[in-house]
């Protein structure tokens, strides 16, 4: 054998291998005999496989040329990328969760996307094979040549069947969801509700598409609680006005005070240390946020019970630094971009969440045994979501919608039209501090509800933090470059 037929059969293998294995098999024994129907996803991925069966069939009958591999790696290319997107709306489920038939534990989606793989690979092997360009001219072909041609027409031809008794002709479509293949077209699903999800230019993102996260610098588009989505019959009032003259790096994101101490966190990374009256900074830090797991803009930060230092970003990870005089600037490049010599990292971690899977969070707070983290709208989802991690692994403890309680909403709006910007932790209730309409939720995380609503003045322009320093309610508000504390009278 020459190695000009070696190579013909040996794309011929390959040609009846993609038809007979995942296009065949699909066909014949999952959808006849195991009533298995495609979605419409695994529709795009099998008629994607049929196309590299065809251009393939094209090497094989007229011979190496460059434009076929071109389209073959093309096709190809479209499959791994059909096959990811495929695949990611099913990668974080639980164990034994999935869509549709598994095949040795793996759900269909996933081997998809490694058919492709293989066609890539493959095609790379098969070139090894193939002799110089000038040797290829027009031939006859052989019985293992022709059968690639002939199993093609038999598979297409058994695809296109299945497809018209469980998708329908067109301009009916495939289904997210489909039923059981059957003979009977009585019992067949013929749909055109994925016409509505094929809307172009389309997000790579697909549901993480929610926009840039809240910057909590970022003036409110109303700040005025009498516009509030809830009802209130309460107000707070300003008893002191000052500004932080402290040296930080930019607008604060959180404050929270610690005997003596407090801790003020900035949206480029900051994090100071500074006496309880926030009058001298003790010592800081800017973390290199991109090192190992990256760490949003910060949302919170408060001491553990180790006196080391918790900061949680706005995209739900974590980093634990520890105050160290003594701290070796060399061996901490890595992790800070100042303050190398006063601080050690001690770990980072990332919170996974369900319902909150896909919202940044504007506002954070430890307690003794939970740290309580709060959804921020964006542009797709709106819901407020109460997040509890339990501090002693950092992982889920509850995920919840905030339950109105003894608030009550006015007509046609909702909890979501707030943007929870600052968040405390006293006697065992969180007070939530909305920079959209000024307005304070004293919150029950226990019973997920609200215990009472206040309205903020009009004057806090913006709030981006607050605290409560012994039995005072203080409030930090971004004005005009400028970081303001109110003391309010709660």
């Amino acid at each position: 054998m020459n190695k000009e037929t070696r190579f013909y059969n040996l794309f011929s293998l390959a040609i009846l291998g993609i038809l007979i294995f995942p296009v065949g098999l699909a066909n014949f024994y999952f959808g006849y005999v195991l009533k298995d129907s495609p979605c419409i996803f695994c529709w795009v991925q099998r008629i994607n496989m049929i196309l590299i069966g065809a251009v393939a069939l094209l090497v094989v009958r007229f011979g190496f040329k460059p434009k076929y591999i071109a389209l073959l790696l093309l096709m190809a290319s479209s499959g791994l990328y059909e096959s990811f997107y495929h695949t990611s709306s099913h990668a974080l489920e639980d164990v034994g969760q999935g869509f549709a038939l598994a095949i040795l534990g793996l759900h269909t989606q996933f081997w998809a996307l490694f058919v492709f793989f293989s066609v890539v690979a493959l095609l790379a092997v098969l070139l090894f094979f193939a002799p110089n360009a000038p040797l290829f001219k027009d031939y006859s072909l052989n019985t293992l040549q022709k059968s690639a041609f002939y199993i093609f027409f038999i598979v297409v031809g058994s695809n296109a069947v299945q497809a018209f008794f469980s998708t329908g002709p067109f301009p009916y479509i495939g289904q997210s969801d489909p039923v059981r293949f059957s003979w009977n077209l009585k019992e067949s699903v013929w749909s055109m509700e994925n016409w509505n999800h094929l809307k172009f230019p389309r997000s790579v993102l697909g549901r993480r598409d929610v926009g840039e996260p809240l910057k909590l610098s970022a003036l409110p588009k109303d700040n005025d609680y009498e516009h509030s989505p809830l009802e209130i019959t309460k107000a707070l009032e300003i008893e002191k006005k000052e500004e932080l003259f402290l040296k930080l790096n930019g607008a604060i994101t959180d404050l929270s005070f610690n005997e003596d101490k407090a801790i003020l966190t900035t949206e480029n990374q900051g994090l100071y240390l500074a006496g309880n009256d926030l009058k001298t900074i003790h010592s800081h830090m800017v973390l290199d946020s991109y090192y190992s797991a990256t760490v949003g803009s910060f949302v919170g930060a408060d001491f553990n019970e180790d006196e080391n230092i918790v900061i949680m970003g706005n995209n739900k990870t974590s980093v634990e630094i520890t105050p160290n005089k003594n701290a070796n600037a060399l061996k901490n490049f890595p992790y800070f971009l100042e303050g190398a010599n006063s601080f050690d990292e001690v770990e980072r971690s990332r919170l996974k969440t369900s319902r909150a899977k896909n919202y940044y969070v504007s506002a954070v707070r430890r307690g003794a045994k939970f740290t309580y983290l709060i959804s921020a709208p964006n542009k797709r989802y709106k819901d407020l979501i109460i997040i509890s991690m339990l501090n002693s692994d950092k992982q889920v403890h509850g995920e919840f919608l905030l339950e109105l309680g003894n608030a009550k909403l006015k007509e046609k709006r909702k909890l979501g039209e707030l943007v929870i910007s600052a968040l405390a932790l006293k006697d065992n209730k969180l007070y939530a501090f909305s920079k959209e309409f000024n307005t304070l939720l004293v919150i029950d995380p226990t019973k997920e509800e609200i215990l009472e609503v206040y309205g903020l003045p009009k004057e806090i322009k913006n709030i981006s933090a607050g605290g409560f320093r012994d039995n005072e309610l203080i409030l930090v508000s971004y004005e005009n470059d400028k970081n303001i504390l109110y003391t309010l009278n709660f």
